[in-house]
Parts: structure tokens; C-alpha cells; sequence
């Protein structure tokens, strides 16, 4: 988002409203973007999507916020950064607000209560744009107009380049405590269910049979959630290392700075996440250039092409994912050939592509 707004041309005036808890606010600021502070709002998209009436009344104090930041800023169009943001922007809208692009980064669950709100949406929005087809489709399922439309996000090229690959190998090995022969991989997801690190730690046996494997787990519990238990997955997690006996090959790393850094000392990126919206961390470690095995579900099959530019694997399958790993682990030819088909792929995430295509969205919003 903070590259959107930086890569907009300069007379079209941005401000954005976020809470004020939190490193976006200092991130705009560092940036030269106005803010104002909103009000939180609870909502969760499952059967009781508002909790309490208390979580009303939050909710429509943001509303009220909103539109009164909106007024006083002038707004012409309020992009709405999430789904959660969008049933917001749009109770906004029907209070006199401006006009609203939703942009859609995740699948919603299918039950009666998504509908609803996918409807209030559509019939509302001035736009609705997903970042792939895929959750395109996801968000029109069911609904009478197909009113999502796909605009890929993109890629910060300048910290995820082919320049970082092997940059920080020695400091990296050196703090895991590894040999320069050991193969590295890794997830870098936050810590949910639905993003496989299981998969991922359960095939690690049977890569080690063949080679002195480490797994680095990148990424920590990054949202409360009451569609999983993210905290006691984690437990999950640490307790399946422990009963495979792999605590010296698992490394937890938590959240990282250095994320670029340590792609690209990568022998190979995994991500066996069960429904991937779009994948930025595979289209990242691809723009590094860094050898990608991923699930096969969701949006990264838009652009990843097995044995071609990575590798498409179905979730939940750890004896599939170590066979592909040990046999590109065994192929150094094939690993650099999908090193420069990745990067090439990459280079259609661009901030040039992404910002035209989301101003072409915003002027069409508001001239309608």
C-alpha cells in the first residue's frame, strides 16, 4: 500500500485513516503522507460477524469518523485497503461519503454471513479489486453480478532483487549454526494453520535421509483469529519437531528484517498453504530468484508454471513435497534455470503496472 500511495503521480493528494496503535502510522509519516487517526472497529466475517452491541456502536463510531476525514480531507474516492474496510467505507458511503474501491487480498469463507457482506459490497462499491483471479472468482462466487475484478499487487524490487542472493550467506549460516554444505529451507508465512508450516516440518525426515536438510520457520502469530487457533498451532507446531526429533534442523525465527537477506540465502522456498489468495512472498523470493516449491491451490498458479519457474504441489501431501525437494536438491542445472525463469516471471510485478492500473480503478470510481 505505501508503495501505491509513494507511486501515484504527485497531483493526485493521498491521506490515509488507520488506528493509531501500530507501525503504519509512523511509516506514513516517514513517507510525507498525511493520516488521521480512526477508531477501531471490531468485525469478523463468520456467523456473528459483530459480536456485541458494544462492537456496533465501535463500528459505527468509525463510520461517523470516516466520514468526517473524508470531509475534511475532501475525498473524491476512499480506498479501502481490506474486505472489513470496505463494509466500513460503504456504511460510510450510504452516510454521504465518497465514493469506495475495495481491494480483496484474502478468500472470504464460504457461509451465509461472507455472502451477505460480499453483496453489500458489490452492490455498493464503486469497484471491487482482487489481487488475482482466483480471488476474483472467490469473491464473486454466488453473487448475481461478477463485480471483482483482478489488478495484481507488486513486488518492492529494490529490497527483493537478484542482488541479494548469496549477500548474507556466511552471516546467516553462521548465526543457525549450519555448515556452507548444509541445504537451507524455509516458510516465511505468518504462523496459521492454513499456511502448512506442518506440511512443511513433516517432510523434513525424508529430505534428510539424502542431505543435511534445516527447515527456518520465518514469521510469527501475526492476527488474532477466531477461525483458528493460531497461538496453539504454533504449540502444535514446536511440539511436532519434538516428536520427530528434529529440533536441531527446525530453526523458529519469528518476525525478521532481513527477510530479502535471508530468501536469498535460500536453497529452496516453500509455501504449502492450503488456498494461497496470491502469494507476494513467492513472487518475492522469485524477483531474488530463489527456487520456489508451492502449493498448488489459489493464485500462484497464475504465474508460477511447474517445472518451469518452480514447483506446484498439492497441501497437505509432506511425502509429495519431499520428493520434489530431493530431487531438485539433486539437479543443480534444473535450480539455476528456474533461478532465471523466476526472475523473469517476477518483472511483471512492477510498481509502474500496479499504480497505472489502480489510477485507471480510482478515475473511473470517481467519475461514476
Amino acid at each position: 500500500m505505501l508503495r501505491l500511495l509513494n507511486g501515484l503521480p504527485a497531483e493526485h493528494v493521498r491521506a490515509v485513516a488507520c488506528p493509531p496503535e501500530g507501525g503504519l502510522k509512523t511509516a506514513l509519516r516517514e513517507s510525507g503522507i498525511e493520516q488521521f487517526d480512526l477508531p477501531p472497529a471490531e468485525l469478523s466475517i463468520n456467523l456473528r460477524p459483530i459480536q456485541t452491541a458494544g462492537g456496533l456502536l465501535r463500528l459505527l463510531r468509525s463510520a461517523l469518523s470516516l466520514r468526517r476525514i473524508a470531509r475534511r480531507f475532501e475525498a473524491d474516492v476512499i480506498h479501502a485497503n481490506s474486505i472489513r474496510a470496505g463494509l466500513l467505507a460503504e456504511i460510510t458511503r450510504r452516510m454521504g461519503g465518497p465514493p469506495v474501491v475495495v481491494q480483496c487480498h484474502d478468500h472470504l469463507p464460504r457461509n451465509r454471513v461472507s455472502r451477505l457482506i460480499r453483496t453489500v459490497i458489490a452492490r455498493g462499491a464503486a469497484a471491487v479489486v482482487a489481487v488475482s483471479d482466483r480471488t476474483a472468482a472467490e469473491f464473486n462466487h454466488g453473487l448475481s453480478r461478477q463485480k471483482a475484478e483482478r489488478v495484481y499487487i507488486s513486488v518492492d524490487r529494490e529490497r527483493f532483487s537478484p542482488d541479494v542472493r548469496g549477500s548474507a550467506d556466511s552471516r546467516i549460516r553462521s548465526e543457525l549454526r549450519v555448515s556452507e554444505d548444509a541445504r537451507l529451507l524455509a516458510e516465511v508465512a505468518q504462523i496459521t494453520p492454513w499456511k502448512g508450516q506442518d506440511t512443511a516440518i513433516q517432510a523434513l525426515p525424508r529430505i534428510r535421509e539424502r542431505f543435511d536438510a534445516h527447515l527456518l520457520i520465518v514469521g510469527d502469530v501475526a492476527f488474532s483469529s477466531q477461525r483458528y487457533d493460531n497461538v496453539g498451532f504454533l504449540r502444535s507446531l514446536e511440539s511436532l519437531v519434538r516428536e520427530l526429533d528434529l529440533e536441531s534442523a527446525v530453526h523458529f525465527l519469528g518476525r525478521r528484517d532481513d527477510v530479502p537477506e535471508l530468501i536469498g540465502a535460500l536453497d529452496l522456498l516453500l509455501l504449502p498453504s492450503w488456498d494461497e489468495p496470491f502469494g507476494l512472498v513467492v513472487a518475492e523470493g522469485m524477483a531474488i530468484g530463489t527456487p520456489t516449491m508451492v502449493t498448488e491451490r489459489g493464485g500462484v498458479r497464475e504465474y508460477v508454471e511447474d517445472g518451469a519457474n518452480g514447483r506446484l504441489l498439492p497441501p497437505h501431501e509432506p511425502e509429495a513435497w519431499a520428493t520434489a525437494a530431493i530431487e531438485l536438491l539433486s539437479d543443480r542445472e534444473m535450480l539455476l534455470r528456474m533461478s532465471r525463469e523466476s526472475v523473469s516471471t517476477a518483472a511483471q510485478f512492477n510498481d509502474e503496472r500496479y499504480c497505472r492500473e489502480m489510477l485507471a480503478v480510482y478515475e473511473r470510481a470517481a467519475s461514476a
